[in-house]
């Protein structure tokens, strides 16, 4: 969004530009008042359209405490090998959650012990982040790595040393464990 807005005041300059320039040739020409005055209409136009564009503020909607950790996608969906949901986890009023395996020294958010492919995973794999209402995923080091299929493109990404943003509809992929964000 931010850069079509940065590519419409770089047209807007350049026929805010084009625009003086063609004023200030018809100023010597012999040419009729008109054809002058909607040149002169064109400029002002053109400079309030670029001075609108320029005081816009961006209009984004960050969260306030009463809705803070509440993001689009709503829970967290365990899905076996034929897509048929498991067991779920209600992201509502979360900040972060641990996913992996419960163990006696460690707590998780997501325990994976159950799941058919639960000794691939790390008892600390993953973790889920909210921050500025998305949604990031952090591989912890895992020994079978994490991935996200995207929904947006169908595109399936390797979590390395930075967070992935991921969002509804995205499939989060804990070694050979799926993961549906909803």
């Amino acid at each position: 969004m931010e850069r079509n807005r940065k590519l419409k005041i770089g047209f807007d300059s350049a026929i805010l530009i084009s625009a003086v320039g063609i004023s200030f040739i018809l100023l010597f020409l012999d040419t009729h008042i008109w054809i002058r005055v909607l040149a002169y209409l064109f400029v002002f136009f053109s400079a309030l359209d670029l001075l609108i564009q320029l005081r816009k503020k961006d209009h984004k909607k960050y969260q306030t405490s009463e809705n803070y950790g509440e993001a689009k996608a709503g829970q967290l969906v365990l899905l076996d090998e034929h897509d048929k949901p498991l067991k779920s986890w209600d992201l509502a009023g979360k900040t972060a959650l641990i996913l992996g395996k419960k163990n006696d020294e460690e707590e998780v958010d997501v325990d994976l012990t159950e799941c058919e492919y639960s000794t691939f995973i790390n008892d600390q794999h993953a973790v889920l982040n909210f921050c500025l209402d998305s949604w990031y995923l952090e591989d912890l080091g895992s020994q079978n790595g994490v991935k996200v299929k995207k929904v947006e493109d169908g595109g399936c990404y390797q979590v390395t040393n930075r967070p992935c943003r991921v969002s509804a509809g995205d499939v989060i992929y804990l070694a050979s464990t799926r993961l549906l964000l909803t």
